[in-house]
């Protein structure tokens, strides 16, 4: 990852990934914002993740990166996890939430359900919940809901002679709940 004074100028870092033409930085957001076909794949290749948030936008990487990294190739998207975890950390403060293109429609609450069981996978749903400020009934249903979504998996246990559901973050289709 580069400081922010490491970060070459626009004009050197564009040349990484378009070596061969000359990419205007408002263009380069509009195309990538787009998901183009070639300027997304190239940047996300050619560019370090730091290079690419910085340029692209803190902000706008955040909302839409989740939506980008779906439009990415096969062969680019398997090469894209240090965007994921970056995302992660800027959209959720912890390693543990990975990109889906459903996060920003996700209701806000229950994006915010999510991103607590992303920062402190283990907790109860009432814990989640308590630390929310959110009505347990609330966070139940946020908790069957992405359950269900196979965005968190749910483990019950027995602590103290009390029944918990234990919340743990997933990282993709394979733990879709069946």
């Amino acid at each position: 990852m580069k400081t922010l004074a490491q970060i070459e100028p626009w004009e050197s870092v564009s040349r990484k990934a378009y070596w061969d033409r000359d990419v205007h930085l408002e263009k380069w957001r509009e195309r990538v914002s787009e998901g183009h076909r070639s300027y997304l794949p190239d940047a996300v290749l050619g560019m370090d993740f730091s290079e690419f948030v910085h340029f692209y936008g803190v902000k706008k990487f955040v909302r839409d990166w989740p939506l980008l990294r779906a439009k990415l190739p096969e062969h680019v998207a398997r090469k894209a996890g240090v965007y994921d975890l970056a995302w992660g950390r800027l959209a959720g403060g912890g390693w543990n939430l990975r990109p889906f293109p459903e996060f920003g429609a996700l209701p806000e609450r229950r994006r915010q359900f999510l991103v607590a069981v992303a920062k402190n996978p283990g907790k109860s749903i009432y814990e989640v919940a308590k630390a929310l400020g959110m009505q347990y009934r609330r966070a139940h249903e946020h908790a069957v809901n992405l359950v269900r979504d196979g965005r968190v998996l749910g483990k019950e246990v027995v602590e103290g002679g009390h029944r918990k559901t234990k919340l743990y973050p997933t990282y993709g289709e394979r733990h879709k709940a069946a």
